[in-house]
């Protein structure tokens, strides 16, 4: 579909699973990783491991090149889990064993959140208020050009992203930005505490 339903997460979730049956394999997580180094000037390997894993939830009759930006999104997060999520399949002890999904993104757990905890975590103040400042300035495609130093160094100080909401929130950046944007700056200046009674 052109534009995905913004109120639930669970088409975002389950694309979340077909990423992470992609990465399960060395080939699958090695051209996903690939696709963010390429900037995904070159993405028909991703649709090679995509595909086959369960899909890209952009509607097959949307007209190019609208599918193609359509899918961007998807694309982008799906490459930024391999880099900085998903376990390495080349593990040593040869086990067999099952990934758990993680628990449900909750709606309000997109960037400002991330950002929120990287203060909690130890981040200054002004440096994530100046980065949260930093991306909502930038048009969509100047955001997916920036987002893999913005993920890269939350993820570099073990503050979660959570993947089905960033991938929610870039697919409605591309028609409605500012909706975005002040849903980032909400989740940031929210005390958890406040959310967590809310729900």
């Amino acid at each position: 579909m052109t534009s995905p339903p913004t109120g639930s997460l669970a088409l975002y979730e389950r694309f979340m699973g077909t990423v992470r049956r992609a990465c399960a394999t060395p080939e699958g997580r090695t051209a996903l990783t690939q696709g963010l180094v390429d900037g995904l000037d070159n993405p028909w390997q991703l649709y090679l491991h995509l595909m086959p894993a369960g899909g890209i939830p952009v509607r097959e009759d949307t007209p190019d090149p609208q599918r193609r930006r359509a899918e961007q999104p998807f694309l982008l997060v799906a490459c930024l889990y391999a880099v900085h999520d998903a376990p390495n399949p080349k593990r040593i002890d040869n086990t067999p064993r099952t990934i758990p999904a993680p628990r449900p993104a909750a709606p309000w757990e997109n960037l400002g959140w991330s950002l929120a905890r990287a203060v909690r975590a130890g981040m200054r103040r002004e440096t994530a208020t100046g980065l949260l400042t930093h991306v909502c300035d930038l048009d969509y495609d100047a955001l997916v050009l920036e987002l893999g130093s913005t993920t890269g160094l939350l993820r570099s100080q073990n503050v979660p992203v959570r993947w089905p909401v960033l991938v929610r929130d870039l697919a409605r950046y591309q028609r409605w930005p500012q909706d975005v944007r002040i849903d980032w700056a909400r989740a940031y200046t929210t005390p958890a505490s406040a959310r967590e009674n809310a729900k």
